[in-house]
């Protein structure tokens, strides 16, 4: 009955920590300890997979960027046991660029992990109010505990409603057990 799988939006977790950087230098995805995030909170449970969630960038674009990004990603699956990264895609909107078919994506792996029994527990770490859907479905059709990770107190109500748990992980906590360098 321990057995956890983390699902992490990482943009959102980079976004977050970025905003909330009390320091002069500002915190960038290099200096995100995600190994001590995960140790955090799995805690003493057993922790079965961790899936980070991200975008891949585009090597046509920016060939530099897309080589640090896969360099990133390698460093993160040598160092991180039991740690497996899923890709979406980003697509140019207006001058920028936005991810796509991540939510969804999460969403899917969480609902279908629930259905094989392949976790009692669920963590997710998101902001995003459209994930309530997701987690009520889990709890209440296959009897899961979720836990919800945020870096914001004012999250949407439907989400903030719906997990079993709900833990802010603020600067307090990211310094005492060393979240993110500075």
């Amino acid at each position: 009955m321990n057995r956890m799988i983390i699902f992490i939006d990482a943009e959102y977790v980079v976004q977050k920590i970025k905003d909330s950087s009390e320091s002069r230098k500002r915190v960038n995805r290099k200096d995100i300890n995600w190994k001590n995030i995960i140790k955090w909170i799995v805690g003493r449970r057993k922790l079965i997979r961790c899936y980070y969630y991200s975008a891949a960038f585009n090597k046509s674009e920016n060939e530099q960027t897309y080589k640090e990004q896969n360099e990133y990603f390698k460093q993160l699956k040598l160092t991180i046991p039991y740690f497996d990264i899923k890709l979406g895609r980003l697509v140019r909107v207006n001058g920028g660029w936005v991810q796509k078919g991540l939510d969804v994506r999460i969403a899917v792996d969480m609902f279908d992990k629930a259905v094989m029994n392949h976790y009692d527990i669920a963590a997710l770490i998101t902001g995003d109010s459209d994930f309530a859907e997701v987690i009520s479905v889990v709890k209440e059709r296959f009897g899961k505990h979720v836990e919800l990770y945020t870096f914001d107190k004012s999250i949407h109500e439907a989400l903030r409603l719906v997990p079993d748990k709900h833990t802010v992980l603020d600067s307090a906590l990211g310094k005492k057990y060393n979240f993110w360098n500075k």
